[in-house]
């Protein structure tokens, strides 16, 4: 979930996802704080998961996932309007505080990377190249820095590890 900038409502995702997303559905929503307003953004639509609003709370990026949809969508809320950001296997965006990127993770060659990407789908910079899975960024609360998890150093040994993971939960990580 994630709160509008005015903190009056959510946005979040509801339905199935990681393993299943392929044949669940899952759709964005919103509601007020108070619990009413529910709003169904995204019915119908492939798979849509990690919902993350602008900073002027006019729209909201997400995750799509379908059999010929994939990448990262926007919706404009006034007129719930969906643009295509991207088209290729991304994950988890989040809105920087200034609402001028969107970091996401990318898997690419078989291997997860951190992005960063203007709205309106230009300047399209890779910021990790490690060998390792690298995901789940999210900015600082002032913009000036991601944290992200990596695996680079291998699995920790306290995590919880399954077979065929794509999240190894390894060291958390921080740039400019």
């Amino acid at each position: 979930p994630s709160w509008a900038p005015d903190g009056q409502s959510i946005v979040f995702s509801f339905g199935g996802f990681l393993q299943i997303r392929g044949h669940a559905l899952a759709k964005i929503m919103t509601v007020h704080r108070d619990g009413s307003d529910v709003q169904d953004l995204t019915s119908g639509k492939p798979n849509a998961g990690f919902p993350s609003w602008s900073a002027d709370g006019k729209e909201v990026v997400f995750r799509t996932w379908g059999e010929n949809e994939m990448g990262l969508r926007i919706i404009n809320l006034d007129t719930h309007q969906i643009r295509v950001l991207t088209t290729a296997l991304d994950n988890l965006p989040e809105w920087s505080p200034d609402g001028n990127r969107i970091v996401f993770t990318r898997k690419q060659d078989n291997n997860f990377d951190i992005y960063t990407i203007k709205p309106d789908g230009t300047d399209l910079r890779r910021l990790t190249d490690f060998p390792a899975t690298d995901a789940h960024a999210v900015w600082s609360w002032d913009g000036k820095h991601i944290m992200w998890v990596s695996g680079e150093y291998g699995f920790k040994d306290e995590a919880s590890l399954y077979d065929n993971s794509f999240q190894p939960y390894g060291a958390i990580w921080v740039m400019n």
